[in-house]
């Protein structure tokens, strides 16, 4: 069974408290909003943004756990008003405020990509070449680094099999160096600090492999395009 805080917006009217034909409609106009919804709690002053004309909304009240959003027919020439025509004026206010609903969603799911893109800019943050720390290599020359750093020998053989294994992933790859300070890290034999490099596959945070390359094979092959390691 439904209760005030499952059923949908819905719109409904009230009889006029004044009967007056000179100056007020028979009906005003409410919508009932459940708990959750944007406008839930919020000022109907606040809400006449929304686009609502003709007066504008008078009334925002907490009835029975729900939020009731309405406009009387006193302060918007009430006498033109029949109660048809109080009716669709309520049916519109519905429709703003679904509307309103589908633009704070949207507006969520923004916020949320947004802090996800925050987030993994933070954690991978060296695989963004708006970073300094991730300097571009010429991926060509760190695939011939890598071979003789695993094989002692460059062959093409040897040099294809290299590009086969990091192209499984993907056909658009980059390399990057980081040029971490000296002493950060895993030192490496004959160095003073550990020699960085990347190949990223994709822009999430884990989309990229780090390969050991010692100091001894980058200084054979051009990796260290800021001049750094001397």
């Amino acid at each position: 069974m439904k209760n005030n805080k499952t059923i949908p917006p819905f719109s409904f009217l009230r009889p006029h408290p004044i009967q007056r034909r000179d100056c007020c409609g028979d009906f005003n106009g409410y919508i009932s909003l459940p708990l959750g919804h944007c406008w839930y709690g919020k000022h109907y002053d606040s809400l006449n943004e929304w686009g609502f004309s003709e007066g504008g909304l008078t009334y925002s009240e907490l009835e029975k756990d729900r939020w009731v959003v309405g406009f009387d027919t006193g302060r918007i020439g009430g006498h033109l008003l029949d109660k048809e025509k109080v009716t669709e004026k309520a049916e519109r206010l519905l429709e703003n405020a679904a509307d309103a609903e589908r633009w704070e969603r949207e507006q969520e799911k923004i916020r949320l990509a947004d802090l996800e893109c925050h987030e993994n800019r933070e954690e991978g943050r060296h695989w963004y070449n708006e970073y300094t720390e991730a300097v571009p290599l010429d991926l060509w020359e760190l695939f011939r680094a890598i071979t003789y750093e695993v094989y002692g020998k460059i062959t093409h053989e040897l040099l294809m099999k290299t590009v086969s294994h990091y192209s499984t992933r993907s056909n658009k790859l980059d390399a990057y160096r980081i040029y971490p300070t000296r002493g950060d890290g895993i030192l490496t034999a004959g160095s003073s600090f550990k020699l960085i490099v990347g190949i990223r596959y994709g822009m999430g945070v884990g989309d990229y492999d780090s390969p050991f390359v010692t100091n001894e094979t980058a200084a054979l092959f051009n990796l260290d395009p800021l001049n750094r390691d001397n």
